[in-house]
């Protein structure tokens, strides 16, 4: 097939990329301009067209059999503006420009905390759940509304499916990037001793959900995506950190303080003169302060999908893509 790839500077592109080359697919990979020399893979053909661009992305989209979606804002907070040009706007100029270019398929890289609102235990939801509505999940919100974009398009004439991935983890992941550094600096602790069950997705089983997503007739419809087998959130990041040799952070917090403490930073951030990010959000309390464990059973009969590696398998895979000392 040929694929139009955005957000391919991503984490989750960059494997994805690499993922579809080598089973076989033509892929277009979408760089902004001003990020194209930062694109290291040579085998890869790189498109830099303005996504707002309508008459420009049509052209860029002829003969193209599928676009999958994973650009995104990706962020814990923000404007609320960029949030939704980024992620809503951008998502609705994809469809309207794929459905005129005649493209098949449009792939959404959605994620599972589009159903997180208030905070509390979500375990073994189904994707009944309705999407959040809280103007505190800035992130949250826009990819639900993103979404449910896609999953409208699905009824009118363009063939889509949205992806929800759990904790999506590996080489290369926010563990790596952002968690693991904030451990080494003493800034990173538990909600509640990370004591509560959690969904995670590897990320080679996601690169599986969309090789069997392209390979689907489904249309209109989202899935939640995970390794199977929920874990407990401590086990899990612990054993995560101790393999990109971080240390263990012994701090905690209540999540019902860190929720109230979040609430009360972001007001210092919106109404002072203060610079940078807050040290704590609500949206970062939700995504991983409470149980949070998601089904796959919906994947499983629509697109025959089974994760290809346990969480245990994956640690001991993710162990082995890293140099040795």
């Amino acid at each position: 097939m040929k694929i139009f790839l955005t957000g391919s500077l991503g984490f989750v592109g960059k494997h994805l990329a690499r993922f579809l080359k080598n089973q076989g697919h033509d892929i277009i990979s979408h760089v902004r301009t001003s990020h194209q020399n930062l694109f290291l893979d040579k085998n890869l053909n790189l498109s830099n067209v303005d996504l707002f661009d309508e008459k420009s992305l049509i052209t860029e989209l002829q003969n193209i059999d599928v676009v999958i979606h994973c650009g995104a804002f990706v962020a814990t907070w923000g404007k609320e503006e960029d949030f939704y040009r980024n992620n809503v706007l951008l998502t609705q100029s994809i469809i309207e420009s794929a459905k005129k270019a005649g493209v098949q398929q449009l792939i959404y890289l959605s994620c599972a905390s589009v159903v997180m609102n208030q905070p509390r235990a979500l375990l073994n939801i189904s994707e009944s759940l309705k999407s959040t509505h809280i103007d505190g999940l800035p992130y949250s919100k826009s990819k639900g509304m993103a979404e449910q974009l896609v999953l409208d398009a699905g009824k009118d004439g363009l063939k889509t499916i949205a992806l929800r991935p759990t904790f999506i983890w590996g080489l290369g992941d926010i563990v790596d990037r952002q968690i693991g550094k904030a451990a080494q600096a003493g800034k990173f602790g538990w909600f509640n001793q990370g004591d509560y069950l959690f969904s995670t997705c590897y990320i080679e089983n996601l690169n599986e959900a969309i090789a069997r997503a392209l390979q689907s007739n489904q249309t209109g419809e989202a899935y939640f995506i995970s390794d199977g087998q929920a874990i407990s959130y401590r086990s899990f990041m612990e054993k995560r950190l101790q393999i990109s040799d971080y240390p263990i952070p012994s701090l905690s917090f209540p999540h019902w303080f860190a929720w109230a403490l979040a609430k009360f930073t972001e007001n210092g951030w919106k109404y002072l003169p203060l610079k940078g990010s807050p040290p704590i959000t609500r949206e970062m309390v939700r995504l991983t302060g409470y149980a949070f464990t998601v089904s796959i059973k919906k994947a499983s009969l629509h697109l025959a999908y089974q994760p290809k590696y346990s969480v245990t398998e994956a640690l001991e895979h993710l162990s082995g893509l890293l140099p040795k000392p």
